[in-house]
């Protein structure tokens, strides 16, 4: 007689009370009732796209500034204000991680419109001419997102811009808002795309800690039963967020995956413990997501460093040529790995590398 199979679930208890109320609003596409800290950026950007709805056309945006800074959440929540304003004006939001190629931002762009592009594919050039035959038909104006745009490579995005930005037909235009943490990334394009983009800056500065508990508060009112977290805590995971570069999501992440773990053991309020252990682990998935944009030798590198060691003293001591070594460290507090304290003393002022985070993640 064969012998039968407990099923996996059966031993898990069911959770009467949870601590949660709508766990959704911790949700990275969540779209919070109200925006903080940035009244000045939503109006600068309403004003500019404005003309849309009277058939004119609207400057081209470069948003930037460090992650978790609202960029993309502004830019999403301005546009759907827009499109709720007006029908003459329909987004779209592209992440060029996620489509990072010419190619495929194209086919992206056609399926918008309408296209049903053919299983074998189109070549970029049979996409383009799909877009202009469909968008001068349409009875709307398209305000093209493209998020984290220095992802593509230089040659795919001087193209692909310069052939947005001087699209015309019938009357109809792209309007583009570029997002992007390196606003540097620009001065990589070819000289005629930068003229032809003719872009508006828009700069999203760090929050601050008062800002990141005024966003926490909100996500903690809508998201979690009442009492669920001390004030104490709270101005805990604002600051841990605040001095990792004033990151809102780090800190909406911390704030999740601590309630995540209380809801696990029961728990219908957030103690210091768990707190604690959850912010080792966001340390360390964030340094695991930028190290894996690092090569084998960037690594080695990396680990090899002390802290507070002169950079006077690593050129003297390391087989690896000066001007590498100036590029790793560059790269390291591009992101955020080390700082570099200017001391004045030796050659040309040498500086003292700094650590931002526990070696030990490595």
């Amino acid at each position: 007689m064969p012998i039968s199979k407990k099923n996996i679930f059966s031993d898990i208890k069911n959770i009467d009370k949870s601590i949660f109320v709508n766990e959704q609003v911790f949700y990275p596409e969540y779209l919070p009732t109200n925006i903080y800290s940035r009244d000045s950026e939503i109006k600068e950007l309403s004003f500019s796209l404005k003309p849309l709805t009277n058939n004119k056309k609207a400057e081209n945006f470069l948003v930037y500034g460090p992650p978790g800074t609202g960029k993309t959440l502004i830019s999403n929540f301005v546009l759907k204000e827009l499109s709720e304003y007006s029908m003459k004006v329909k987004p779209l939001y592209i992440n060029c991680i996620q489509e990072n190629t010419r190619h495929s931002i194209l086919s992206t762009v056609s399926s918008f419109f309408g296209a049903i592009l053919p299983r074998r594919g189109l070549a970029v050039d049979e996409i383009w001419q799909r877009i202009k035959e469909l968008y001068s038909k349409s009875n709307f104006y398209t305000v093209l997102i493209l998020d984290e745009i220095d992802k593509l490579n230089n040659t795919d995005a001087s193209t692909l811009l310069y052939d947005l930005s001087r699209f015309s037909e019938k009357q109809k235009f792209f309007t583009l808002i570029l997002i992007t943490n390196n606003k540097e990334f620009i001065f990589n394009l070819d000289l005629r795309t930068q003229s032809s983009l003719a872009l508006k800056s828009l700069e999203f500065k760090k929050y601050t800690s008062q800002d990141l508990k005024k966003i926490l508060k909100e996500r903690i009112e809508y998201g979690l039963i009442k009492d669920s977290i001390s004030e104490d805590l709270i101005g805990y995971i604002s600051g841990y967020a605040a001095v990792r570069g004033g990151d809102a999501r780090i800190a909406i992440d911390l704030l999740y995956k601590s309630a995540k773990e209380s809801d696990r053991k029961g728990n219908l309020k957030i103690t210091k413990e768990i707190l604690l252990s959850s912010s080792h682990l966001i340390d360390s998935i964030k340094i695991n997501e930028k190290i894996s944009s690092l090569s084998k030798e960037e690594f080695n590198f990396l680990y090899s460093l002390k802290n507070e060691t002169s950079t006077t003293e690593i050129y003297s001591k390391s087989k690896i040529p000066e001007r590498t070594i100036r590029r790793y460290l560059t790269k390291f507090e591009k992101l955020g790995f080390i700082s570099l304290k200017t001391t004045g003393k030796g050659k040309g002022g040498s500086r003292v590398v700094i650590f931002n985070f526990n070696k030990e993640l490595l």
